[in-house]
């Protein structure tokens, strides 16, 4: 593996996007677009980052505004100054086009996990014409906070006298419930993870954090409900085939049940989709170390099968 560092203004107007190129040994066969989650960065998925080059795949991957090491680098973790959930697609296409300037020629897939795969589905949606597949995992779908939040007239009026106030007591109306089935946790964040050395993991990380300004989860509502309206799967350009993965004791995916409702979404629109629900396994399936290889080897396999046809 080798690994280039990339920077490139974000389209906020105000940040700089940190990002990263991660190349096999050998001449690729397809870019990955790796998209990460709320409140993390894209080197959390350094194992699979591995496993996509081991298989012969360039990965593209950056960290959010707000998130990671630019929002580290740039003193405004948790702060994103996005405007709105747009600005967060557009810094991804910009990525896009720097990997396609490096890779013109070869099959681009897209990658997201939690609210990467809402990022991802809604990139889809608006630029997705040259995907050659998109592949989801913590499907985020029937979330019932982030219901409740959209049409939270508070939670508009908070947001619109001031965007940039801490957060406070929001995300964890976005965040209600997620431990409801879990029977004794250890902590609010259980719901992340089976294993508790990976919910601790994730608490550790310096770059890791829940404690933002109001305007991020209000973009992570208002993005949630473009994905879920009705709107949504028809602008996903039909010929995208889709793989979809959840644990089926993930909150944010109604428990398996958002999983199938987004995969009839698209394949009511004409997306071919293939689904697979870990059984007993809660959000960060692609961490759990007794099943990580098993997620990663079968995003892999759906790739493979892509290119195979």
């Amino acid at each position: 593996m080798s690994i280039k560092e990339i920077s490139f203004a974000s389209a906020n107007g105000r940040d700089t996007i940190k990002a990263w190129a991660y190349s096999p040994l050998e001449e690729p066969k397809g870019v990955i677009q790796l998209i990460h989650g709320y409140g993390e960065h894209s080197r959390r998925y350094l194992h699979m980052i591995g496993k996509f080059n081991q298989a012969g795949f360039v990965v593209y991957a950056d960290d959010h505004l707000g998130h990671g090491k630019t929002g580290y680098d740039g003193g405004t973790l948790g702060d994103p100054h996005s405007g709105g959930y747009m600005t967060y697609l557009k810094d991804e296409k910009q990525l896009h086009d720097i990997a396609k300037q490096d890779y013109p020629n070869i099959p681009y897939f897209v990658f997201g996990h939690s609210w990467g795969s809402m990022l991802a589905r809604a990139y889809a949606a608006h630029y997705g014409d040259d995907i050659a597949g998109l592949l989801l995992c913590g499907i985020c779908s029937q979330w019932k906070g982030c219901e409740l939040a959209y049409e939270n007239e508070e939670f508009h009026a908070a947001y619109k006298a001031d965007p940039y106030q801490p957060a406070g007591e929001w995300f964890g109306k976005v965040f209600s419930g997620m431990t409801d089935r879990i029977e004794h946790p250890n902590s609010p964040s259980d719901w992340i993870a089976n294993d508790p050395r990976i919910v601790a993991d994730h608490a550790g990380d310096m770059f890791n954090t829940f404690d933002t300004t109001i305007e991020l989860p209000w973009d992570f509502v208002q993005l949630y409900h473009f994905i879920e309206s009705d709107e949504w799967a028809p602008m996903v350009p039909p010929n995208i085939p889709v793989y979809l993965i959840a644990g089926d004791q993930d909150p944010c995916g109604n428990y398996g049940e958002g999983l199938y409702h987004v995969a009839n979404l698209l394949a009511n629109s004409g997306n071919k989709t293939q689904v697979k629900a870990y059984s007993g396994y809660r959000h960060e399936i692609h961490n759990e170390l007794d099943i990580r290889d098993e997620v990663e080897d079968g995003l892999i396999q759906f790739m493979d099968d892509v290119l195979a046809k």
